[in-house]
């Protein structure tokens, strides 16, 4: 038998599932999840393929080639489970089929071997409370019926004898239960279940017992005469002596007869117990608490809800100074009477180096609850045994402060209901079975102020709130920053708050601001920090290097210099002890002050070498990917739409898609546009990656917000790439700033930059480079009239591209090639180079495809072919909304608006027009112009002259300021020759 392969967990009780490290595993169709039922059954063994037939399907209905079907299912089955591992997980043997997964994989194991786990513990010794959480456990694994759903043979024998095997650990729960006598609803709970198993006579001597302690032993006696009707008729059919009560239930029947004095329970009863004081260690209530309303009535109703089946637990966790202990240590006084049986507390210390060990603990906690000093028990095993037994009976609240893991916790839970426990933690504390988990986050902004109010006074903060909220925010909203700010300006009257928030706007004095007398932020940050392994310590001091809102997982691996598993083990270890944020899936964020904390860290022990190392990672990281996702939007070989030979060391990551990667260029764009400026300022980073990362940014996506940014990046890029004397960087970067000046309309500027990029590129290198600028020199020569120039420029960039065997792009410059051919009345030129242009770039979905299409769109309309414009137009438009290209999608919709309006549709030339104009609005005054005056020619013939007259007026206007001649005098003549009013 080859190795089983770990990392896989199966559910049968309850709908089957799968998980493979935490991750689901699909399934599919019910079918294949009956064949998973049966081989996880055989624990390892193969199962011939008639057996699992046998097990699938019931006899009549089989379908026709059950055994055909079968493989399917096993080979679906297989192929599922192989996204999740390289591992053969499910093998052929002979003639059937084996999973090589270990048996504890499936959570039947541990359920059908509880009974006996909970009989060696007792055999051995072990205490009652013991075995009973044996039983619990396995009985919490439950989670509904078994196999749910599945309905072939082999599923509903599997679903009868669980429901066998979960009808006997619930008898021997309660049989425990009654032994312990720490269940004050053990009757109820009986009850409950004699209704649901009536031929149970284990259960219902659990439920006599239980009567009768509870003084009801009248209805003790009664149950026993219920026991016996029922078993006499059920059992009709069996001779009379083998029809009445077993002769354990008629001994108990005659004991509680005559009230034996052995049944009653011995000092267990909650009336023995004394209230266990509060011990020196509890903290006392805490005056002018502020806030936190939903989390104490959340905290309040899991603490004191009914549960007889197990202690409440509740887990608070959060970043240090978010005020964890603060909201536990008032909740706990708010719920005095609801614990008569008192209250016990541990500072567990969990962010020391050495936090507190439970068998310390425990030794006070047995010494508060009243044993002498020479009876607590020297061992572990006893001191929990002893304590458990103590707080059997008792209704207490334990609250457990600060705790380090849920190892050190577990030793530390009573075993029987009737407690609730109240953890607090800086890390998630997952590995709680059954606890509530509250995430206590910094405080909203109304709680924020209102704890100012209460330390500095009504009158401070009305008198200015824009510096009350700003000193919250600088604060990061963070209750132990609030109160030392607090504190400060009580101790200090003639500080405003204004005054504070300039103390803390310079985020490298800020933590030094946020201290006062022994109380400090930066000191809570060092316990949380102290505890990180060196791996931990590193990532997190890295990642605060990065100023940008958050980071995908993919981007931290490359600045950690790890690979994306080890990188997400360390995020998530981080997220866990509440160092790092995660509100959305594989990005991660620090809170301010843990980032300042953080950067102050890597300032003193990162080298300047280390960090740059980090950052040039990721930078080229980015640039690959950029480049992939260029490539993949514009359906190009990857190295075909680079410009300028710049190396990169990173494969980035890949893009089944062109939607896929536009959406990447867009969530990474403030990275990138971060990564860009630190190239800039700082030296050893390749300034020539820069250039080309703003050159993908300019190419995938668009908008002007975009467009500015990418122009001002671009001047800077330029300006440091000539002190430098980089030609190659600088020529790459007058062309982005120039491509991007002409999108938005500067088109003098952009002229200028274009120019100047054509002189600096020379060599081979610049070849693409080239052509890239004579083509938008193209467009911008056309813009203006001139289409000798125009055509000029386009066949250069044609020849250029083709020289270059760059199939996409020459594509594309034939596309804008041939709208001049076509200003020029060389039609058959303009449609052959068109149409030309299109088969370039058309196969996959891509923003190169569309702009092919908007281009053939174009020329075929100066062809005169309107019906087949308007469809070429419809398919780009409807491609650049599936890749949210703002920019040509307003383009398409101008020209649709004006194809429509030629066609004398001008109800709908009018109504698309008006569609368009608030993206063209923000996306290009030129496009705005368009459908203004595709609006002017249209509405006249709607009888809405004066609304025609002050659209032709703005586009003039549009157009003048454009400097767009040849478009203005459009306008004019418009204007001259409207239809006359009606």
């Amino acid at each position: 038998m080859k190795d089983l392969v770990p990392g896989f967990e199966f559910a049968l009780l309850g709908p089957v599932r799968a998980r493979h490290d935490g991750v689901p595993v699909d399934l599919g169709q019910p079918r294949t999840r009956e064949v998973l039922a049966v081989l996880l059954a055989a624990a390892g063994r193969t199962v011939a393929l008639p057996l699992l037939v046998d097990g699938v399907w019931d006899e009549g209905d089989r379908p026709a080639r059950a055994e055909h079907s079968a493989r399917t299912h096993v080979w679906r089955l297989r192929r599922a489970l192989a996204r999740h591992t390289a591992e053969p997980v499910l093998v052929t043997v002979g003639d059937g089929y084996a999973l090589q997964v270990p048996a504890r994989a499936v959570d039947t194991w541990a359920f059908e071997r509880a009974l006996a786990r909970a009989a060696e513990v007792r055999a051995s010794g072990g205490p009652a409370e013991q075995a009973r959480e044996v039983l619990s456990e396995a009985l919490g694994l439950w989670t509904g019926e078994p196999l749910a759903g599945l309905h072939g043979p082999h599923a509903r024998a599997l679903r009868a004898h669980l429901a066998d095997v979960r009808q006997s650990l619930l008898e021997a729960r309660l049989e425990l239960d009654a032994e312990l006598g720490d269940r004050p609803h053990l009757a109820a709970e009986a009850a409950a279940l004699v209704m649901e198993y009536p031929a149970s006579q284990r259960l219902r001597a659990v439920q006599m017992l239980a009567l009768y302690r509870s003084g009801r032993q009248a209805e003790a006696l009664a149950a026993y005469e219920d026991t016996r009707r029922y078993l006499a008729a059920e059992l009709a059919h069996v001779p009379p002596e083998g029809r009445g009560p077993c002769a354990e239930l008629a001994a108990l029947h005659r004991r509680i007869l005559r009230s034996d004095p052995s049944l009653r329970l011995t000092g267990t009863g909650a009336d023995s117990r004394r209230r266990v004081p509060d011990g020196p260690a509890f903290p006392s209530a805490i005056g002018g608490f502020t806030g936190r309303a939903e989390q104490i009535r959340e905290l309040t109703e899991t603490l004191t809800r009914p549960d007889t089946a197990a202690v409440v637990l509740s887990a608070v966790n959060g970043m240090a100074g978010v005020g964890k202990t603060t909201l536990a240590v008032h909740t706990a006084h708010r719920l005095d009477d609801a614990f008569p049986d008192g209250r016990l507390y541990v500072d567990l210390r969990g962010a020391d180096a050495e936090p507190l060990q439970p068998h310390a603990v425990l030794e006070g906690f047995l010494r508060e609850l009243g044993t002498a000093e020479e009876d607590i028990p020297e061992g572990a095993d006893e001191r929990v045994a002893r304590y458990r037994s103590l707080m059997a009976g008792r209704r207490m609240l334990l609250l457990l402060d600060n705790a380090a893991s849920c190892e050190q916790l577990r030793p530390l839970i009573p075993g029987a209901a009737g407690c609730a426990v109240l953890v607090t933690s800086r890390a998630w504390l997952t590995g709680l079975p059954g606890a509530r988990h509250l995430r206590l986050d910094v405080m909203p902004l109304a709680e924020a102020l209102a704890l100012l109010r209460r330390a500095v006074g009504d009158r401070a903060v009305d008198r200015d709130p824009e510096a009350a909220a700003a000193l919250a925010a600088a604060c990061g909203f963070l209750p132990l920053a609030l109160r030392i700010v607090a504190s400060r300006l009580a101790a200090e009257p003639g500080r405003t708050l204004a005054d504070m928030v300039r103390r803390l706007t310079d985020e490298r004095g800020r933590l030094d601001e946020l201290r006062t007398g022994d109380t400090a932020v930066e000191a809570a940050f060092e316990l949380s920090y102290a505890t990180l392994t060196a791996g931990q310590a590193r990532a997190f001091r890295l990642l605060s290097v990065v100023d940008v809102p958050d980071l995908a997982l993919p981007s931290a691996a490359a600045l950690l210099g790890l690979g994306a598993d080890e990188a997400e083990e360390l995020l998530e270890s981080l997220v866990e002890l509440n160092l790092l944020e995660s509100h959305r899936l594989d990005r991660y964020h620090f809170h301010d002050l843990v980032r300042a904390f953080a950067r102050a860290r890597s300032a003193r022990e990162d080298s300047p070498g280390t960090t740059a190392r980090a950052v040039a990672g990721l930078l080229d990281f980015c640039l690959a990917t950029a480049r992939n996702a260029d490539a993949v939007a514009h359906s190009a070989e990857p190295g075909e739409r680079t410009l300028i030979d710049v190396a990169v060391a990173s494969p980035g990551l890949d893009f089944a898609t062109a939607q896929e990667a536009t959406e990447w260029m867009r969530e990474e764009t403030a990275l990138q546009r971060m990564l860009i400026a630190r190239a800039c300022a700082d030296e050893t980073l390749p300034l020539s990656q820069a250039a080309d990362l703003i050159d993908r940014l300019n190419t995938v996506l668009s908008g002007i917000a975009h467009l500015t940014a990418v122009t001002e990046q671009a001047r800077l890029v330029a300006e440091v790439a000539a002190r430098r004397g980089d030609r190659r960087s600088e020529a790459l970067a007058r062309y982005v700033r120039g491509n991007a000046l002409w999108h938005a309309n500067s088109f003098p500027e952009a002229e200028s930059e274009l120019t100047r990029s054509l002189q600096l590129g020379d060599g081979e290198t610049g070849v693409r480079l080239r052509a890239s600028a004579h083509l938008t020199l193209c467009a911008n020569a056309r813009v203006h009239g001139r289409f000798d120039a125009a055509v000029a420029h386009g066949e250069a960039s044609v020849r250029l591209f083709h020289a270059l065997g760059a199939a996409t792009a020459e594509g594309t410059a034939l596309g804008e090639l041939a709208f001049n051919y076509a200003r020029q009345d060389r039609l058959t030129e303009a449609r052959e180079a068109a149409e030309r242009g299109a088969r370039l770039v058309g196969g996959q979905e891509s923003v190169s495809k569309a702009i092919g299409l908007y281009y053939l769109a174009r020329v075929l309309r100066l062809c005169g072919d309107r019906e087949e414009a308007l469809r070429r137009a419809d398919e780009g438009l409807a491609l650049f909304r599936t890749l949210n290209v703002s920019s040509f999608e307003a383009a398409s919709g101008n020209l649709i608006a004006e194809l429509q309006a030629e066609g004398e549709q001008y109800a709908l030339a009018a109504q698309t027009a008006e569609a368009f104009l608030p993206l063209a609005r923000r996306v290009s005054a030129m496009l705005e112009g368009g459908l203004l005056r595709t609006l002017g020619r249209s509405l006249p013939h709607l009888g809405q002259h004066a609304r025609a007259d002050a659209c032709l007026q703005a586009a003039l206007e549009l157009f003048e300021r454009l400097r767009a001649d040849q478009d203005a005098e459009q306008i004019r003549q418009l204007r001259l020759n409207k239809p006359a009013d009606r």
